[in-house]
């Protein structure tokens, strides 16, 4: 499998390029973005998205400092700042809505383009992910990786991250943790570091939830153990829909690919 979906480019600034995967650009199909999580890239969602292409325009990036995108030399990813990147990155590809899901650190992305570019999305979901801000034990955790990463590199770091991961007793565990740890080791240490920073530092988002207007997706793992369910479905209102991947753990669109594109086209088909 690839490390790197993106077959195109766009130019954020002189210094900054983002690597995406468009699955057709002169599709009239609805667009579907999907963000994925920490020291990832849009090879995240391989074994999702040859099942939902057929029917959605797929815009996947890697993000600033992943895969094939180059790294920012700022010492904080500001996650407020790297969705008025992607609202830039999505306008000049001349979308104007989307339905946009982010995984894990994509989610938190996809909160904060929700709260400030709101006209952009037709809808959002978060994947693994939440609404709530870092506990202090989490900033604390945050602080740990970028020290490992100072000291003892970014491939060390992955080693040690991936198999958080994936379920324990997932029948391909094996070959998802490969794979995994093959995709992280092409993040840059600047933005290893640099988006554990913005994590650390981003506030909580859960009014974005609690007073949405449009329809809003929250996908859990019920074997993750980084996120909570508890945590994914913080801030949740009645018109909310919430999901459960019962074998997944923290990577649902690989480790159960068919469940999570069944639950993405039945919740956009619902709009």
């Amino acid at each position: 499998m690839n490390l790197t979906l993106a077959n195109a480019s766009y130019l954020i600034n002189e210094q900054l390029k983002l690597a995406y995967y468009d699955s057709d650009a002169v599709s009239d199909k609805p667009v579907v973005v999907l963000l994925h999580g920490y020291c990832g890239s849009s090879a995240y969602f391989s074994r999702l998205a040859p099942l939902l292409e057929s029917s959605y325009r797929l815009l996947i990036p890697d993000l600033i400092g992943h895969g094939a995108s180059t790294a920012d030399t700022k010492p904080v990813y500001n996650l407020q700042e790297q969705a008025a990147w992607l609202a830039g990155w999505l306008q000049a590809t001349g979308v104007q809505q989307a339905h946009v899901f982010g995984h894990s650190l994509g989610g938190y992305i996809t909160l904060a383009l929700a709260e400030h570019k709101p006209a952009l999305l037709q809808s959002f979901g978060l994947l693994h992910s939440t609404a709530l801000a870092d506990s202090e034990q989490s900033q604390k955790n945050r602080e740990l990786a970028v020290q490992t990463i100072e000291e003892q590199g970014v491939r060390a770091f992955v080693e040690g991250l991936i198999p958080k991961l994936i379920a324990a007793d997932h029948p391909q565990r094996d070959e998802l943790l490969r794979y995994g740890i093959e995709i992280g080791y092409q993040t840059a240490a600047e933005a290893a570091i640099g988006f554990a920073r913005g994590m650390k530092e981003r506030p909580a988002r859960l009014s974005v939830i609690e007073q949405a207007t449009l329809p809003v997706l929250l996908v859990a793992g019920a074997k993750d153990g980084v996120i909570s369910n508890e945590a994914t479905f913080s801030g949740r209102q009645a018109s909310t829909h919430c999901q459960t991947i019962e074998e997944a753990g923290h990577m649902g669109m690989l480790e159960e690919p068919e469940q999570m594109a069944a639950i993405l086209q039945q919740f956009i088909g619902k709009q």
